[in-house]
């Protein structure tokens, strides 16, 4: 298609308006006079341009010009809009004010809230490492316990294979001081 030829704009025309379409956009003829037609334009264009386009009621109070006022009057509207602007703006300050505030004692409640757990954490540590301490001490305690009752032991022992030794002794007598100590220890000692 040549770019100039009749089938290549019909080609450009159709793109163009389904472009538009997809935007939401489609052309529609209007009857109005001759003075309003560079009103209905700029405010047209102000509705379909590309970046930013603007909402209908907005595009054409900006191509009016009703939101300024006109040349050497103040409008007393735009002095009360003026004022509920304002009115809007020191709210949302307000607002935004009250926010922050929450926001810092939020944000003081959970530091709070952090370092009592962190305390809680340490005192928890602190009662593991006594207890650990208090049953290391047990322990060397009951090894020193176990220690004396193991020595008592040994010499129980020692003591019991000495009897022993004496007893086996006075059974081994010979003659009647044999006979009078094995019938004296009868079943009491072991053979």
């Amino acid at each position: 298609m040549a770019k100039n030829s009749r089938e290549g704009n019909q080609s450009r025309k159709k793109r163009y308006y389904e472009a538009l379409a997809e935007r939401g956009i489609r052309p529609v003829q209007v009857l109005a006079p001759e003075s309003a037609h560079p009103l209905i334009r700029q405010a047209a264009g102000l509705m379909t341009r590309d970046d930013d386009p603007l909402e209908p009621r907005a595009a054409l109070r900006r191509a009016g010009g009703t939101n300024e006022p006109e040349p050497g009057e103040a409008s007393p509207t735009s002095s009360g809009e003026l004022e509920a602007a304002r009115k809007r703006i020191a709210e949302i300050e307000r607002q935004a004010e009250a926010r922050r505030i929450i926001m810092a004692e939020a944000v003081e409640r959970h530091r709070q809230v952090l370092e009592a757990e962190r305390d809680a954490a340490r005192a928890a540590e602190a009662g593991e490492r006594e207890k650990a301490r208090v049953t290391a001490l047990e322990a060397q305690e009951a090894s020193m316990l176990a220690r004396a009752a193991q020595g008592q032991a040994t010499e129980a022992t020692e003591r019991a294979e000495k009897a022993e030794a004496a007893i086996r002794q006075a059974k081994a007598l010979p003659g009647i001081k044999g006979r009078l100590v094995r019938w004296l220890a009868g079943d009491v000692l072991p053979d």
